[in-house]
């Protein structure tokens, strides 16, 4: 079951510009930092009060993200959503014509066309 909304993620350029951009301009503090090769970027979690942001920065030109980057420049990217049940959640978008494009370990990533235009995160966090 979907318990609500975990992260906001937005692709970018520089994740020091743009933590140095929301932290100056809303008080945004980094939480965490992680580079993610094979998927060619790096990621960093940020709070804005009691807000969770992804910031994602390309690694190289290969990914998800300089893709997104190319066609959309920055903003908003996804919508990451907690499950406690990724299989039946995953099991009850598609039995509403949801397709799930990327699926790996707990996580799982919507179409935009067939969510409203959205890119949702589907993230199993257990407890």
């Amino acid at each position: 079951m979907i318990k609500g909304i975990n992260h906001i993620g937005m692709a970018v350029k520089s994740i020091d510009e743009t933590l140095g951009l929301l932290s100056g301009i809303f008080g945004a503090k980094e939480i965490g930092r992680k580079a993610f090769p094979d998927i060619g970027q790096t990621s960093c979690l940020v709070v804005i009060g009691d807000s969770k942001y992804e910031l994602m920065e390309p690694l190289g030109s290969e990914g998800i993200v300089p893709k997104f980057l190319a066609k959309n420049g920055e903003g908003f990217h996804h919508i990451s959503l907690v499950s406690n049940d990724l299989d039946a959640d995953c099991a009850n978008l598609e039995s509403h014509g949801v397709k799930i494009i990327a699926r790996a370990g707990t996580t799982a990533f919507t179409h935009p066309k067939t969510t409203g235009g959205i890119v949702y995160e589907i993230e199993e966090i257990k407890g």
